[in-house]
């Protein structure tokens, strides 16, 4: 594969255009919260052929409710590297949780047994239970998911222009309540230095970053 690299110049310029393009919301291009689409309709984050394994697909935690707890699912440590890359974090403050699953309200010190995992290692989707778990309105959950080790050739043509840099800078964090059914837009913001997107959760359910 061949890389074409940016300049800061043309980078500033591509970051104009797509501010401009949506009004400058969500920091990039692309729909407005609250957008459904097919499956179809979706361009999802990939794995870079060189992406390491993930060094467990499936982690599980108690949420205490008046505790803030964070959690992450990290790749396989690299030859020659001291730190593993972590590909999501996800965070649950003191205020968040207010009942289980059932709608039970929950005092303070009740706890809930949580699990994320990757459901889909080729779109890298992620799946939270317990399935119907809502949050505080007014204090959701945060959910950061990084693509330092995905493809960044994102119009998959062989070449990293500014083509993929634009498209880069419209990822954003995608729901799916059950399988087969549309996915809703999350208002999400795009790091690029961190190379991360995040977005707050109100519940549980199927996340993923797509385009």
């Amino acid at each position: 594969m061949r890389f074409r690299f940016l300049g800061p110049a043309a980078l500033v310029a591509i970051l104009l255009a797509c501010g401009a393009s949506d009004g400058g919301e969500n920091g990039g291009v692309g729909p407005g919260p609250d957008s459904t689409v097919g499956e179809d309709s979706l361009a999802f984050l990939r794995p870079a052929p060189t992406a390491p394994a993930f060094g467990t697909r499936t982690v599980s935690f108690w949420a205490i409710r008046g505790e803030r707890t964070e959690v992450r699912l990290m790749y396989q440590l690299k030859p020659g590297q001291v730190d593993s890359t972590e590909f999501v974090r996800f965070r649950i403050d003191d205020r968040t949780l207010v009942s289980d699953s059932a709608g039970n309200p929950l005092a303070t010190g009740d706890s809930v047994r949580i699990t994320m995992s990757v459901s889909d290692t080729l779109r890298l989707i992620i799946e939270f239970q317990p399935s119907g778990l809502v949050f505080n309105p007014s204090r959701p959950a945060r959910l950061w998911i990084k693509f330092g080790e995905a493809d960044h050739d994102l119009n998959e043509d062989g070449v990293i222009t500014a083509a993929d840099t634009t498209l880069l800078l419209g990822l954003r964090i995608w729901k799916q309540e059950q399988l087969a059914e549309p996915w809703s837009l999350l208002a999400s913001t795009v790091d690029t230095v961190s190379q991360e997107v995040e977005a707050d959760v109100a519940g549980f359910t199927r996340f993923a970053v797509a385009y």
